[in-house]
This record gives C-alpha cells, sequence and structure tokens, in this order.
C-alpha cells in the first residue's frame, strides 16, 4: 500500500501552490537544477505560451522559490535552505506518486477559494 501524501507535503500544496501549471514549472525547474531556464523553454516544455511561463516563474519567484538572473530573465529553481530542498525533495516524490490526489488537492483549494469569492459577492435578500 501507497503512502499517503506527508502533511508537510499537503500543506505546501495547500499555501503556495495556486494551480497544476505552478507545480509543473516548479518541478520542470527542481528536476534540471544545472539549467537557467527562459521563458520560451519552459513554455515549450509545458505546452503554455511564453507569456504564460514568465508569469508562472515569476509566481515562483515572488513566492521565494526561484531564482532569477540576467536579461532574458533566466530561472532557477532554489536549492537552499536545505529544509527547502528536502520538502521540494518530497513534493516531487509526492506528484510522481500520487498525481491524482495532488491535482485533486490544488484542484480543490481552487475551488474552495472561489467559492469564498463568490461569497463575497452574495446579497443577503430583505
Amino acid at each position: 500500500m501507497d503512502k499517503p501524501i506527508p502533511d508537510a507535503v499537503r500543506r505546501f500544496v495547500l499555501t503556495s501552490i495556486p494551480t497544476v501549471p505552478h507545480i509543473e514549472t516548479l518541478l520542470l525547474l527542481w528536476r534540471e537544477p544545472d539549467i537557467a531556464w527562459q521563458a520560451d523553454a519552459i513554455s515549450r516544455r509545458l505546452f503554455v505560451t511564453s507569456t504564460v511561463a514568465e508569469l508562472l516563474a515569476e509566481d515562483l519567484r515572488q513566492a521565494d522559490l526561484f531564482e532569477c538572473e540576467g536579461d532574458p530573465k533566466r530561472y532557477r529553481c532554489r536549492r537552499e535552505p536545505p529544509s527547502l530542498a528536502a520538502l521540494l525533495t518530497e513534493v516531487d516524490a509526492a506528484y510522481n506518486r500520487h498525481l491524482r490526489d495532488v491535482t485533486g488537492l490544488i484542484h480543490s483549494n481552487v475551488d474552495r477559494k472561489a467559492a469564498r469569492f463568490a461569497q463575497a459577492f452574495t446579497w443577503e435578500k430583505k
């Protein structure tokens, strides 16, 4: 029997990964640490536009998961501190073993956020 998604991975996904393309971008760069990725290279690997790839990479940079250098921008996944590297290793393993569960977790979080947003605009009938 497969182990469930570790709690640390579950928390990370729920708090730091807004969409499946974000986790795909994160893991792409995590798995290839020797490459400084430009948005167009990310876009070709993930089958998204360069604009979308740059937005994803910038989101992950702002979340302090990516480093960025140069012009044009080139991104790398952070590997320090060791606690982040250990967590991303767990995220990668969980995504490989529990793809449906992890993506379901991401989608359920998006659905909850959308529901809360919609509730903010619900008018009370008098």
